[in-house]
């Protein structure tokens, strides 16, 4: 497949010529949350088709912001994963991830629109800058989808769906979380807006992490 340039010498349409294709920047989302299989992207990114993916996998292979490997047994799975400027790509992602958050999430979600709530959590999670000493594993049920945050070793990891042996469950909805995310709620209305089961004052603390990130 050929690729398409601007033919112009500049940052942002030198990245643009690598990453301005459809479907591509939503793969890079995707591995944001670790390695995963190529059977994991195609489900995730419904609608790309298999000809498509493949494609779009081999030139972020060829470019060198993703790469593949096989995990350890018992799994042996093979999977694809964010290389080191992959992870740099994916931070630059963020504020425009937040950007879409804070300007696009007025309107109510369509019928056909899918959703997963690791894909609001990966960028939500690059905002928390936990103390060393904080361990925290919080579910999430977000609009009938689930994923968690991990707290460890002062950092914030996304695993999706449900996890077992939670410190609590945050259950809410995409607009609420869109809205603490990009500082538009107010803390005091946090716990109007948010039903928590468990730790609530471990709970509280992370969500005041994504609260009063700068």
């Amino acid at each position: 497949m050929a690729r398409r340039t601007y033919n112009q010498y500049c940052g942002l349409s030198r990245s643009l010529d690598l990453v301005g294709e459809r479907w591509t920047l939503l793969i890079i989302r995707e591995l944001m949350a670790g390695p995963k299989r190529y059977t994991d992207l195609a489900d995730a990114l419904d609608g790309i088709g298999t000809s498509l993916l493949a494609a779009r996998i081999k030139q972020l292979d060829d470019d060198g912001l993703i790469s593949r490997t096989t995990l350890p047994p018992p799994a042996a799975s093979q999977v694809y994963e964010l290389t080191s400027a992959g992870r740099e790509l994916a931070a630059a992602l963020v504020p425009l991830a937040m950007w879409g958050m804070r300007h696009h999430f007025d309107e109510p979600r369509r019928p056909e629109e899918s959703y997963r709530a690791e894909w609001t959590l990966v960028f939500l999670a690059t905002l928390i800058d936990p103390p060393a000493d904080m361990r925290a594993t919080i579910q999430f049920h977000i609009d009938s989808s689930a994923a968690a945050i991990v707290i460890d070793d002062g950092r914030a990891t996304v695993t999706p769906g449900e996890l077992g042996n939670a410190d609590a469950t945050v259950t809410t909805d995409l607009h609420t979380l869109g809205r603490l995310g990009t500082r538009q709620l107010d803390p005091a209305d946090v716990v109007d807006r948010v039903h928590v089961t468990g730790d609530t004052e471990l709970t509280l603390r992370l969500l005041g992490l994504v609260i009063g990130h700068r």
